[in-house]
């Protein structure tokens, strides 16, 4: 049950960072971290249960280079991401067994809808910085009705950090945000913004770390095809 436990939260994890990606408008960097708090406001699971999942996240910044950092019980992953590139890694240190994976890439959505944002007249001050109110639907009556709701600074540089997600044409960074995935709803709220302490060195997969597949992960967990 464990691992089907930890299986699951992989494939949570990647498919809620794998619309992590990093571009910016020229002459606007920002280097640094921001730490979010990632709280389950609808989650009806046990204590211990949800004591396993994420409870912070760690989101660093370095020109077009982004570093997300998930900090589970059992399971530590780092996501590194390359927006000249194009490419992105994630790290897996699972009680001391490392692994370093890319996810195959995913298929063209030729008819997907572009996220309409709608600017709200509330703010909200978060982490320091005050942040606008936006609703994000996609153009139809259904997601009109129950819109997402983000607060975002446009304050830390012009940067975009969203490119597959719903928030991939939002103008500047989300502060607090919600994320739903396989029925589950998370809200994520920034707890601080550290400016510096960031290098290049930070976004260079480590040496003690064999590669793998996703399909060689699976296997692994046990999860097959």
């Amino acid at each position: 049950m464990k691992k089907n436990l930890i299986a699951s939260l992989f494939i949570l994890t990647i498919a809620f960072t794998a619309g992590f990606s990093f571009a910016q408008k020229p002459g606007s960097p920002f280097k640094g971290v921001i730490n979010y708090k990632v709280s389950y406001p609808d989650s009806k699971m046990e204590a211990n249960q949800q004591a396993m999942l994420p409870q912070s996240l760690k989101v660093s910044l370095y020109g077009n280079k982004a570093k997300i950092e998930v900090a589970m019980a059992s399971l530590n992953q780092t996501i590194l991401m390359d927006s000249d590139q194009k490419t992105t890694t994630v790290l897996l240190d699972m009680m001391g067994q490392k692994v370093a994976m890319k996810p195959n890439k995913k298929a063209e959505r030729p008819d997907a809808k572009e996220p309409v944002v709608k600017i709200l007249p509330e703010t909200k001050e978060i982490a320091g910085f005050l942040c606008k109110k936006a609703e994000i639907s996609f153009g139809d009556e259904k997601s009109k009705g129950t819109p997402l709701i983000v607060y975002f600074t446009e304050a830390i540089g012009n940067n975009k950090i969203f490119y597959e997600n719903e928030y991939r044409t939002l103008q500047g960074i989300p502060m607090e945000f919600q994320y739903k995935m396989q029925g589950m709803s998370m809200l994520l709220t920034a707890s601080s913004v550290e400016k510096g302490k960031v290098t290049n060195r930070d976004f260079e997969v480590p040496s003690d770390y064999k590669e793998m597949t996703p399909e060689q992960l699976r296997e692994m967990f046990g999860g097959g095809k």
